[in-house]
């Protein structure tokens, strides 16, 4: 069986699930990462047992790596890709947005092209076996999407106390871009115009530049209409750290899909609901739809298949999410 050497860049939340994930596949023979924080590079090796390295260029150049896996805040994946590109890696996993900018993504693809490099956008939704159920729906009967409603919340401890970086990000950058991939997925159509409203309120009074919400209208090339709603300003107190639901209303059909998995946990302080199908974690063990990106990143290489997501995906999403951006500050409506 063939086995690959993955790098992980990124030791933060998603970078744990990163490593857990890789060191739980039968077909990684080894993984290391790296990461600029010095205690949490301790800490993360001494936890999963792996070498860790203070940055890019050191973990390749130490390490015959066969893969490398960006899990660094959203703003901050445009280096590390280019580093790996330039040194020779052939397959990279980044988390969602590709980048923040359009001319990073483009950047990307232009490198990538040219040096012959594979990459996966990690757009988790698109495992989603809920989501993956309406898109059969759509597709076996050839509907018509005619509108979609699609939201996707935060608990307000996430731009408050989980990252230092949420003057770099909002919403649309956060949340959002998982919304406008799936619409792409659900759809099979591209974004045509996009009408966005905001409001800076609440984060803005604990001293964030930052939007607390960002409501979009995605007008679709197949005519169809879609409301885009994302905020991370919900109160801690909700059961869980985020919420969403989707709507879709076709010729013949409606179909709806809300967070909620059928779990709910209640204790002496606080009700919970466990998305259980979500991410499954213990010692040497690591499931879920969440997960199945990057267990499906190391696959692929393995059979040598083509990625269900890529950079062009990416590219889309952070157009769309640019574009949300421009429409929310300028009040104008914004042609893709």
């Amino acid at each position: 069986m063939k086995k690959i050497k993955i790098g992980v860049v990124g030791a933060g939340i998603y970078g744990n699930y990163h490593i857990h994930t890789y060191t739980c596949d039968p077909h990684v023979e080894k993984v290391v990462f790296c990461d600029l924080n010095e205690e949490r590079r301790a800490a993360t090796a001494q936890r999963y047992h792996v070498t860790g390295y203070a940055s890019v260029k050191e973990m390749i150049q130490a390490e015959a790596l066969d893969a490398v896996s960006i899990a660094t805040p959203d703003p901050y994946h445009f280096e590390p890709a280019k580093d790996a590109m330039e040194a020779g890696i052939k397959y990279l996993m980044i988390e969602k947005p590709l980048a923040t900018t359009v001319e990073e993504c483009e950047q990307l693809i232009a490198m990538a092209e040219a040096y012959d490099v594979q990459i996966a956008v990690d757009f988790h939704k698109r495992w989603d076996p809920a989501y993956n159920n309406m898109r059969d729906e759509i597709q076996k009967d050839k509907e018509n999407i005619i509108r979609g409603y699609m939201s996707l919340d935060d608990v307000i401890d996430v731009p408050t106390s989980w990252f230092t970086w949420t003057d770099k990000s909002s919403p649309s950058w956060f949340l959002g871009v998982h919304c406008y991939d799936l619409i792409r997925y659900l759809s099979g159509s591209e974004v045509k115009r996009v009408y966005a409203v905001g409001n800076k309120e609440v984060l803005k009074k604990q001293g964030y530049q930052t939007y607390d919400n960002i409501q979009a209208i995605l007008t679709m090339e197949d005519g169809s209409n879609w409301t885009v709603e994302n905020s991370w300003i919900l109160p801690n107190t909700y059961p869980k750290s985020n919420d969403g639901q989707l709507v879709i209303v076709t010729e013949h059909k409606y179909l709806k899909n809300e967070s909620y998995r059928g779990v709910k946990t209640y204790t002496d302080k606080k009700a919970s609901l466990p998305n259980y199908i979500f991410m499954n974690f213990d010692e040497h063990h690591a499931s879920g739809f969440g997960l199945e990106p990057m267990q499906e990143f190391v696959s692929d290489i393995v059979n040598g298949k083509a990625f269900r997501t890529n950079a062009y995906d990416g590219l889309q999403a952070t157009r769309i999410a640019a574009a949300v951006h421009a429409s929310a500050q300028s009040g104008s409506v914004i042609q893709l």
